[in-house]
């Protein structure tokens, strides 16, 4: 007699666990060189600079542009710069962050000037600035359309408070993915997982 027994749950696999390593991130070679599971949180990986000099947080549908498309840069141990992208396709959003990493007594250590560049950039909006026991933040927003295309926008710079010749300048926005179609540019989630993004700095 064959008799066929179905076998028991794997209870030994973390179902969140099981979704990160399923991820868009991580089925995309040159963004899963950077990325390891992250099991303290649902949606996000933990991408380690390819400099080793910070981790931060990274969404579990993004993905890493490579230097073959010349969006990703490093230069030793002192600056790596790099272009994550990922949609909310049933929306119709397209949320684009651009970020560099300096660990030098020029840009690294001159927080003022980073953040004047992003003042330049803001054209006169509130910058907002704040602290936690790790860094130190500069962020502000701003929402404008160009060609009857709405975007928006949204700066920020991130200093280590325990290596001072570190800082990051981060810059993204959110708009339509497709522009001849309609979106909410303002879409709360934007905002939301830019904040999420820049306080999960380790430096």
């Amino acid at each position: 007699m064959n008799i066929s027994l179905d076998k028991a749950p794997d209870k030994s696999v973390d179902p969140n666990e099981e979704k990160l390593l399923n991820s868009r991130a991580m089925k995309d070679a040159y963004s899963a060189k950077f990325l390891s599971i992250n099991p303290k949180e649902e949606d996000y990986l933990t991408f380690t600079s390819g400099t080793k000099g910070y981790k931060m947080l990274f969404y579990k549908d993004a993905i890493a542009h490579d230097e073959l498309l010349s969006k990703y840069e490093i230069h030793d141990t002192n600056f790596e710069r790099i272009v994550i992208t990922f949609e909310y396709k049933t929306d119709n959003l397209l949320v684009y962050q651009d970020m560099t990493y300096y660990n030098d007594e020029e840009f690294g250590k001159d927080v003022d000037y980073l953040v004047e560049e992003m003042k330049e950039e803001l054209k006169g909006e509130k910058i907002k600035h704040f602290e936690d026991d790790e860094n130190e933040f500069y962020t502000g927003r701003i929402f404008k359309y160009d060609e009857k295309i709405p975007y928006s926008f949204f700066y920020a710079v991130i200093h280590s408070k325990k290596h001072d010749t570190k800082s990051v300048e981060f810059y993204g926005y959110g708009s339509c993915s497709d522009v001849d179609k309609t979106c909410n540019a303002k879409d709360e989630r934007i905002e939301k997982h830019f904040n999420k993004i820049i306080r999960s700095f380790e430096f």
